[in-house]
């Protein structure tokens, strides 16, 4: 049973981080639900510690993408028994964070001495900037709604979040470990914790009441979004009268109060153009003679094949403002990797699956005097995209506004959609620019420069939404300098193992033997050959 103790407390870890994170929405367990792995791995030698780590990651990511099943029947056309064989290689892939996490932050604090409560935040918040997922995903996420800790996003991005929510486990997991181990309390590592804690709600809330005195004064559009409950499928099968459904209720809406700007999700309608300019009839739009967003499968020119996934932009009698091409495609469901270079991989492929265009464009549309950054689908949870696209392009025209068009229909009534918006709302923290975003099924929303979900529709609704948004200006620290905290983690972290090495290879310990060798029979060694006492504890 003490053998399986580890791994249970793995499993324990890994559930809890799932609770904890958006859709299930218990985010005080985020707060704790490390303090198990690092209890399991703190006597372990680094590659046990790997695969303890990863045995939290998988059930993690199990609990955290279920969805992921029903994304790749519909998106990708499997049946059920591949669809669940892809949900276990994702949750595998995805893992590795949780692994690497476990070796590096064991192997370092092993043989240097460095203190876990600053060890492990810094491997972790490294291997979250460079770990390459399907769809990117960070444990700051999980504090969403908890506004006075998210605000140091401005600063460092999502990734300064995941490293406080990491740190304060650390913390917790040391001063519990240092109390149980020598009965002692822990009280200058406690007082640093609480210090720490303290700097980011009181920096919190000083932004708060900043940005929000920024927004009260700044110039505003009224904009209304049009949800009308029409997944995938839908769109599919009957296009003309999913058309006809988004006009009636733009112009319902429009009769019920005046908008600057309507907004339609992804993918409405299917348009061939010859060039980006001219004008679409204004009957498309449902005659409301009121400027309108929408997505559209685009086709450029006569024996054009291939389409872009678009955003275009009309003004009320029709006439194209300005377009945006969705750059990062879903790999499997737009595009199939390699298939440039192998086209026969489309042949394999099931006939749902696209060939899409990327888009080359990190230009805003100009609306007026105001610029919109457009984005699509699941770009707005990949921090690095959007920050590009908020740099306006080469002539360096600032946004006002995010904007998002979104099909989150594939994944069913599932925890996904408040998952996307959740990570969708750190871009408004970190740009400090409010969020418009649209979808076909929800959850459709507007999300201001705090990143509070101000306005939202329901999951598989029928609906319209309309809000004041603010037109805000300036750039944050972040907009300006990007991820740094994860490339200072990084380097902090190679410079632990590198120096947990050097140690390792001066003892003569192996790294990565899952079993531990037998200790000599004789203890009357003196000197280097001298037996080391196993599993040294954290310190």
């Amino acid at each position: 049973m003490k053998t399986a103790l580890p791994w249970i407390a793995a499993i324990t870890g890994g559930t809890l981080v799932f609770l904890g994170y958006a859709g299930f929405d218990q985010f005080y367990l985020e707060w704790i639900c490390l303090v198990p792995v690092l209890w399991a791995i703190r006597d372990q030698r680094p590659g046990r510690a790997f695969c303890i780590g990863w045995l939290a990651g998988i059930v993690m990511n199990i609990g955290g993408f279920y969805w992921a099943i029903g994304m790749f029947q519909q998106f990708a056309g499997m049946a059920w028994p591949l669809a669940a064989l892809g949900l276990l290689l994702l949750a595998a892939a995805n893992g590795i964070v949780f692994a690497a996490w476990a070796w590096g932050t064991r192997l370092i604090t092993r043989d240097t001495g460095w203190n876990v409560a600053w060890v492990s935040p810094v491997v972790w918040t490294a291997m979250e900037k460079f770990w390459p997922e399907l769809f990117p995903n960070y444990l700051g996420a999980s504090q969403y709604q908890i506004a006075l800790v998210t605000q140091i996003a401005d600063l460092t991005g999502i990734l300064g979040v995941t490293f406080i929510v990491v740190y304060i486990n650390s913390a917790l997991f040391a001063a519990l470990d240092q109390w149980f181990g020598k009965r002692r309390i822990a009280a200058r590592q406690l007082l640093v914790c609480a210090a720490v804690l303290a700097a980011v709600l009181i920096y919190g809330q000083v932004r708060i009441l900043a940005v929000d005195r920024q927004a009260a004064a700044a110039e505003k559009l009224t904009v209304g979004l049009i949800q009308t409950n029409r997944g995938a499928g839908g769109q599919q099968l009957d296009p003309a009268s999913q058309l006809r459904e988004y006009q009636e209720m733009s112009r319902a809406l429009v009769a019920s109060q005046p908008l600057d700007l309507i907004v339609w999700p992804e993918s409405v309608i299917g348009i061939r153009l010859m060039s980006r300019e001219g004008s679409l009839p204004s009957g498309l739009l449902g005659d409301t003679h009121t400027p309108t967003l929408l997505g559209a499968v685009l086709r450029l020119g006569e024996n054009g094949a291939r389409a872009h996934g678009s955003a275009l932009l009309m003004d009320g009698a029709g006439r194209i403002l300005g377009t945006y091409d969705k750059m990062v495609l879903v790999p499997f469901g737009e595009y199939i990797p390699f298939g440039e270079t192998f086209p026969a991989l489309y042949s394999l492929a099931p006939p749902s699956t696209s060939s899409f265009l990327p888009g080359e464009s990190r230009e805003p549309i100009p609306f007026g005097t105001y610029l919109l950054s457009v984005n699509i689908c699941y770009e707005d949870i990949f921090p690095g995209h959007v920050r590009s696209l908020m740099r306006g392009g080469p002539d360096r025209r600032i946004p006002d506004v995010l904007v998002n068009l979104t099909n989150d229909s594939w994944y069913g009534n599932s925890t996904e959609p408040i998952e996307h918006l959740a990570l969708a709302s750190f871009r408004s923290i970190e740009h400090r620019r409010s969020l418009v975003r649209s979808t076909n099924t929800g959850i459709s929303a507007f999300v201001d420069p705090i990143g509070r979900i101000v306005t939202r529709s329901g999951i598989w609704t029928r609906e319209t939404l309309a809000d004041r948004v603010p037109m805000m200006q300036g750039r944050t620290v972040y907009a300006l300098l990007g991820d740094w905290i994860g490339w200072v983690c990084a380097l902090l972290s190679l410079a632990g193992i590198g120096r947990a090495l050097l140690v390792t290879s001066r003892r003569g310990k192996p790294l990565l033997p899952l079993v531990e060798p037998a200790a000599p029979q004789s203890t009357k060694q003196s000197g280097p050959g001298k037996p080391q006492r196993r599993g040294k504890q954290h310190r």
